[in-house]
């Protein structure tokens, strides 16, 4: 049997399948900790095209799963171009229930950006609240992750982790059962999340967004160690190529398959960027659930 300081050098993905851990980990965290490879669909695009409302449709989601995806994540406008009523969320709340339906958890974003230079309203608060007692009461937190944003933008981590734990205290008191997601105040970046201390809250997942492409190749390590050390499960929720690779994709793709393997030697989860209406960083072709062929290295993908 692995001693303490054993058990505490193993990689998380690992370390969590032993029963010392069974009692504090939720079943969600141990999920989230062992999924591969998923990708996110870019804020609109679940629920609307062309300025017209749809629903991608169960057979859709499907289709993404056959493709080798085996999580989705999806976050909500900002309650400034949504408005402060339920339609909008509702439409997000159908596309969730479908990708569970077929399988697939979700990490779930209430709204978008945090800007330090521009604090939140009390309307912003106030649509918080709101889409966390929505989704909190509507969604299966044994399959459902929570974040209140899609990332932060502060000067310096001491001036967000205030805000961070009042962000994750209005999610609890509105979802009490589900997982909650946070990052570091640079975009959720890999060198913000290391200067975090980890919150009160005992139920929560760290995210990372990178878009480094094969550029400073230690930053997973450092990750994939803050992670041990903290028992913290840490998952790639957005992963680009390179800056100036967006629509370049034979570049794009040449990082994917110099990074992807790493982040799986790593037992660091990977959510790619994005499913889009627009041109950059396009992975697939019109409203297909497939990729674009020759973008993701095959062995990267999950088991159909």
């Amino acid at each position: 049997m692995p001693t303490r300081r054993g058990l505490l050098a193993l990689p998380l993905a690992g370390a969590l399948a032993g029963p010392a851990l069974a009692q504090d980990l939720s079943p969600i965290r141990r999920r989230i900790a062992n999924l591969r490879l998923g990708a996110n669909l870019e804020r609109w695009y679940t629920i609307s095209k062309d300025n017209q409302p749809r629903r991608l449709g169960a057979g859709w989601w499907r289709g993404f799963r056959a493709a080798g995806f085996d999580h989705v994540r999806i976050f909500l406008p900002e309650v400034g171009q949504t408005g402060t009523g339920l339609e909008i969320p509702g439409m997000f709340l159908n596309a969730v229930q479908d990708a569970v339906a077929a399988g697939l958890p979700v990490l779930l974003g209430m709204a978008d950006f945090y800007y330090q230079k521009k604090p939140w309203s009390e309307r912003d608060w106030a649509g918080l609240r709101s889409r966390a007692q929505f989704f909190g009461a509507r969604t299966d937190p044994s399959m459902v992750v929570l974040a209140a944003i899609n990332e932060p933008v502060f000067d310096d981590t001491a001036s967000w982790m205030p805000v961070r734990d009042r962000l994750l205290a209005e999610m609890r008191r509105a979802a009490p059962r589900h997982l909650l997601m946070w990052g570091g105040r640079e975009w959720n970046s890999a060198p913000s999340l290391l200067e975090c201390s980890l919150p009160e809250d005992p139920n929560t997942i760290a995210e990372v967004h990178d878009y480094q492409g094969t550029g400073n190749p230690n930053r997973f390590q450092a990750v994939a160690a803050w992670r041990d050390r903290n028992r913290m499960p840490v998952i790639v929720s957005e992963l680009g190529g390179a800056f100036g690779h967006e629509t370049n994709r034979a570049a794009w793709a040449a990082d994917l398959a110099r990074v992807l393997p790493e982040l799986r030697r790593l037992h660091l989860p990977a959510t790619l960027w994005s499913y889009s209406h627009g041109s950059h960083w396009r992975m697939q072709n019109g409203d297909e659930p497939m990729p674009k062929p020759d973008l993701i290295p095959p062995a990267m993908l999950s088991a159909r």
